[in-house]
C-alpha cells in the first residue's frame, strides 16, 4: 500500500475531528481496517472500503492516493456515476484481482493507454 493514502486519511480525519471508530461508523468500514490502513499494516486495500470511506468523507478514491488531484470537481463527478456503474467496475476489478501479478499489470498498462491522452 502506498504511503499517499495513510496520510490523506490521517489528514482528513485530523481535519474534520474524526475518530477511527466515527469514521468506521459512518463509512461502513471495520476499524480494525481503518487502524491497519492508518498504520500501514495492510497491503492490498479492498476497492469496496476506499470507496466507502471516500464517500463519507465527499472525496473520491483518486483523492486518497494522489492528494494534489482537484476533489470537487472528481467528488462532483463521482457522485454522479450510478450504482450499477460502481457494481460493474467492482465485479471487474474482482475478476482482475484473480488474475497473476503479470497479467494485472498488462491489464493496468493496456487501461492507461487508453486513458492517457499522448
Amino acid at each position: 500500500m502506498e504511503n499517499s493514502i495513510r496520510k490523506q486519511l490521517a489528514r482528513l480525519m485530523r481535519e474534520r475531528r474524526l475518530s477511527q471508530s466515527a469514521l468506521s461508523r459512518g463509512a461502513g468500514v471495520p476499524q480494525p481496517t481503518i487502524n491497519r490502513i492508518l498504520s500501514q499494516t495492510t497491503l492490498d486495500l479492498r476497492r469496496d472500503s476506499v470507496v466507502r470511506i471516500a464517500k463519507f468523507l465527499n472525496v473520491t478514491p483518486e483523492y486518497l492516493y494522489n492528494p494534489g488531484s482537484d476533489v470537487s470537481a472528481k467528488t462532483e463527478a463521482f457522485n454522479s456515476v450510478e450504482p450499477a456503474a460502481i457494481d460493474q467496475v467492482d465485479d471487474i476489478c474482482r475478476q482482475v484481482m484473480t488474475l497473476t501479478s503479470l497479467q494485472r499489470s498488462e491489464v493496468l498498462h493496456r487501461l492507461l493507454e487508453l486513458v492517457v491522452v499522448k
